[in-house]
C-alpha cells in the first residue's frame, strides 16, 4: 500500500506537466483574406478567426468598390505537441465591382481577454484579356425600360429588360430576377422571357445583349417602382483552383477545368405613373375594359318556336385587359326568359368569347334586342361605345299536344301450378357419379385457369410501364425529381472516397456536385440556378441544416488553405449531415 502511493506522489507532478501542456495557450484574434490578389471577376474569402476564445461575428464596415457578405461560422480544435488550440472563425465573401487597392476595416474585435483592432488588404486587378474595364458595370450591366410610362389602371404595358455582356465574357444564358417590383398592385407576377440576343456596340466596345420582356397590369392606380436586380452565372476557367482569365475561347476542357459565378447585377430605377379610369362621363354598359377592342354579335338560329333557345355569341378582340371584361349586358324583357352568359374557350390570345341563352316565351317577339359593349380608350383616353343590333327573329306558336292515356290490360293467361309430389324442388337432377380433382380433364385444371390469366397480367404490366415512361416523357420536373436520389447517391459515393484517400479538394468537390445535382433535379433548376435562397425557401424545415451545408461548403472550396485542412472526423460529420438533410427532403412533398 505504501508503495502504491509512493508511486502515485511520483506520478501526480508528471500528470500535472502534461495536463498544462494540453491548457489553452494566450487568447487571440486575427482577421486575414485569401487570395491577397485577385481579378475583376473573382473573389475573395475573409476570415476572422478567435483563438483559443469565443467571438461573435463582426459588422465588417462596407468599403466602396466591394460587396461582403456574412457566410457562417464554424470552429476547429486541435492537438499539436501536446499543445491544444481551439478556433472560431467567422467567414465573409468579398466580391470586388471595380479595380484597385482596398483595406478592410479597422475593424475592433471584443474577446475574452482584451480587445484588437483589426484590418485587411486586398488587390484587384483587371481581367487578362480587358486591359480598359475598371468596373463591373464595364463589363456586364443590365437596363429596364417601358412602353407606356402613363398607362391607365388594367391596362397592360410592357417591360423590357436589357442584360449587356461585354464580349469575352462567357455566361450559361440562364437569368434569374430578383427583387425590385411593387409589393402591392400588381395583377399577379411577372413572367420574364428571353425574346432576343443580339450584338451591339457600345462607347466603342462590343456588347452581346439579351433582352428580356414581361407584360405587367396594375389593380391600382398611383406610382410603381420597378429596379430589378439580375442574376445570372459567369463560366471561369479554373487553373490550379486560382487563375482566372480569358485566354481559352472554351473556358475550360472537356475535363471540367472551369466553374461557375454567380453575379448580380444592379438595374435603373424605372417610374411608371399609373392613372385611374375617371368616373366622368362612364355610360352604363361599361364592364371594366381597358384598351382599343372590337366587338361582333351573332345570333343563331333565328327562326324558332316559342319556348326554344337562341343562343347569343359575343365576341372582343383586341389589346387590352380582356380576362377582366365581364360579359355585356341585355336588355331585360317580360317576352322571352334570359340565362346568364358563360365564358367560352378560345384558342386566340387576343380576343375572349361569351355565349349567352335567351328563350321567347311567346311568338310576339320578334327581335333580340341591341347589345352595347362599353370600354375606355387608352389611345383618346376617352369612353367608346359599341352597339350591335336589333336582331331580327321569327318565333312561331308552341303547337298544343293532346294527353294521352294509355291503359293497363290485366293478363287473362294464369300460370299452372304443377305438383311434383316432393316437398324439396331441384334445380337440376343429382348426377349419377361424382367427380374427383383426379377426374378432371386438362383444362378444368387450376394451373390451366392460372394461366389464361397471365396474359392478361402481362398486358396490365406492359400499360402500366407505357402510362409511366409517357408520364415521364411528358413531365420534365417530375422525370427530375425521381433522377435527384440517384445523381446525389453516386456523388456521395465519390466524397466517401476521396475522404478515404484524404483528398480534400475531390472531397468537397463531390460535396458540392451531391447538393447541385439533388436539387437541381429536385427542385426542376438550371445547373446555374441551384442557389441557396431557392433551396431555403422549398425546404423550410431544414434551412438551419442546408445553411450550413453550403455556406461550409462553399467556404472550404473558395477558402481553403493547407495550413487548415479539415479534420477526418469532421469531414466525416459534414459527409452523414449531407446525406441525412438530403434524405429528409426526400420525403418533403412539394
Amino acid at each position: 500500500m505504501k508503495f502504491e502511493i509512493r508511486n502515485l506522489k511520483r506520478i501526480l507532478p508528471i500528470l500535472g506537466i502534461f495536463f498544462c501542456a494540453l491548457s489553452a495557450l494566450a487568447a487571440d484574434v486575427q482577421m486575414s483574406i485569401e487570395p491577397q490578389l485577385i481579378s475583376l471577376l473573382d473573389r475573395a474569402v475573409l476570415k476572422v478567426e478567435f483563438i483559443n476564445a469565443s467571438g461573435n461575428a463582426l459588422d465588417i464596415p462596407q468599403v466602396d468598390g466591394l460587396n461582403i457578405q456574412y457566410q457562417g461560422q464554424s470552429s476547429e480544435t486541435r492537438i499539436v505537441n501536446m499543445k491544444r488550440t481551439s478556433k472560431v472563425v467567422h467567414t465573409y465573401l468579398v466580391t470586388p465591382s471595380k479595380v484597385g487597392d482596398f483595406t478592410i476595416g479597422p475593424v475592433t474585435a471584443q474577446y475574452k481577454g482584451g480587445q484588437k483592432e483589426l484590418t485587411a488588404q486586398l488587390r484587384v486587378i483587371k481581367p487578362s484579356d480587358d486591359k480598359k474595364a475598371q468596373e463591373i458595370s464595364e463589363l456586364m450591366y443590365s437596363e429596364i425600360s417601358t412602353d407606356r410610362h402613363a398607362p391607365h389602371v388594367q391596362e397592360p404595358f410592357e417591360l423590357t429588360l436589357k442584360v449587356f455582356i461585354r464580349d469575352g465574357v462567357q455566361i450559361d444564358g440562364n437569368f434569374a430576377i430578383r427583387g425590385g417590383m411593387p409589393e402591392n398592385g400588381m395583377d399577379g407576377d411577372l413572367a420574364w422571357n428571353v425574346i432576343d440576343q443580339t450584338r451591339e456596340e457600345v462607347n466603342g466596345s462590343i456588347f452581346k445583349v439579351y433582352t428580356l420582356a414581361a407584360t405587367a397590369r396594375t389593380l391600382t392606380a398611383g406610382t410603381f417602382t420597378f429596379q430589378p436586380q439580375v442574376q445570372m452565372n459567369v463560366i471561369i476557367p479554373r487553373q490550379e483552383r486560382r487563375s482566372y482569365g480569358f485566354d481559352d475561347p472554351f473556358f475550360g476542357d472537356f475535363f471540367g477545368r472551369q466553374e461557375t459565378r454567380p453575379f448580380v447585377l444592379d438595374c435603373n430605377k424605372l417610374q411608371v405613373n399609373v392613372q385611374p379610369v375617371p368616373m366622368a362621363g362612364r355610360p352604363d354598359s361599361f364592364t371594366g375594359g381597358v384598351g382599343i377592342f372590337d366587338f361582333d354579335v351573332s345570333i343563331g338560329p333565328n327562326k324558332v318556336k316559342a319556348g326554344e333557345p337562341i343562343t347569343i355569341k359575343m365576341r372582343i378582340a383586341g389589346n387590352g385587359n380582356l380576362t377582366q371584361i365581364t360579359p355585356p349586358k341585355i336588355q331585360e324583357n317580360h317576352a322571352f326568359k334570359l340565362y346568364d352568359a358563360r365564358t367560352v374557350a378560345t384558342d386566340k390570345p387576343n380576343e375572349i368569347l361569351f355565349e349567352q341563352v335567351l328563350i321567347p316565351k311567346s311568338d310576339s317577339v320578334t327581335n333580340v334586342p341591341p347589345i352595347s359593349f362599353s370600354y375606355f380608350n387608352t389611345k383618346t383616353t376617352d369612353f367608346r361605345t359599341i352597339t350591335r343590333g336589333p336582331f331580327p327573329v321569327t318565333v312561331e306558336a308552341a303547337p298544343q299536344q293532346a294527353a294521352q292515356v294509355i291503359a293497363t290490360v290485366p293478363s287473362t293467361i294464369q300460370q299452372e301450378t304443377k305438383i311434383l309430389g316432393r316437398d324439396i324442388v331441384y334445380l337440376k337432377p343429382a348426377p349419377e357419379h361424382w367427380k374427383t380433382a383426379a377426374d378432371r380433364t386438362w383444362y378444368e385444371q387450376p394451373l390451366f385457369r392460372v394461366l389464361l390469366a397471365l396474359p392478361l397480367l402481362l398486358l396490365l404490366l406492359i400499360a402500366g410501364g407505357t402510362a409511366r415512361h409517357n408520364q415521364l416523357a411528358g413531365n420534365v420536373a417530375l422525370a427530375r425529381r425521381q433522377k435527384a436520389p440517384k445523381a446525389a447517391r453516386r456523388h456521395v459515393q465519390l466524397a466517401e472516397q476521396a475522404r478515404r484517400k484524404k483528398d480534400e479538394k475531390a472531397f468537397y468537390e463531390a460535396l458540392w456536385n451531391a447538393l447541385a445535382e439533388y436539387f437541381g433535379h429536385r427542385l426542376n433548376l438550371a445547373p446555374g440556378e441551384v442557389a441557396l435562397p431557392a433551396v431555403r425557401t422549398a425546404f423550410p424545415k431544414q434551412q438551419e441544416s442546408i445553411d450550413h451545408l453550403f455556406n461550409t461548403i462553399e467556404q472550404r472550396r473558395y477558402g481553403f488553405t493547407a495550413e487548415a485542412p479539415l479534420a477526418p472526423d469532421e469531414m466525416k460529420a459534414l459527409l452523414n449531415e449531407l446525406t441525412s438533410t438530403l434524405k429528409k427532403c426526400e420525403r418533403v412533398r412539394l
